[in-house]
């Protein structure tokens, strides 16, 4: 017993997990207005790893294979040509979220996601 008990009935989401940023060639992402690009800039591309890895996991599972709402970007993660991660985000009033499908939802900073996307090259 101790301090930790509560915490660990809580059902635990996973960490958000990326590949490891050497492993990714590039990154494309369909923002909320459906403006699309892919970033293959080594140095974004670890930006990245560190922004989204950073995100914290809520206790919302995400069931779906998109998020709820109309209004989402899309990170498209790849190796070459192969598809090796696809994580959206959503903004809504309570906050920013990243969801990684059948894995879990993670709160996002708003501004550094923002600068994220801002400082693709």
């Amino acid at each position: 017993s101790g301090p930790n008990r509560k915490a660990a009935e809580k059902p635990a989401v996973l960490p958000l997990e990326l590949p490891d940023a050497d492993q990714i060639t590039a990154v494309e992402i369909t923002n909320i207005d459906g403006f699309s690009c892919s970033c293959p800039d080594r140095e974004w591309i670890g930006q990245f790893v560190s922004v989204i890895s950073s995100a914290q996991a809520t206790d919302k599972p995400a069931i779906q294979e998109h998020p709820a709402s109309n209004y989402y970007g899309e990170f498209i993660i790849l190796n070459g040509e192969e598809v090796i991660e696809c994580i959206y985000y959503d903004v809504k009033d309570s906050g920013t979220y990243i969801e990684k499908t059948y894995q879990g939802i993670y709160e996002i900073d708003m501004d550094e996601l923002k600068g994220l996307i801002r400082n693709m090259k």
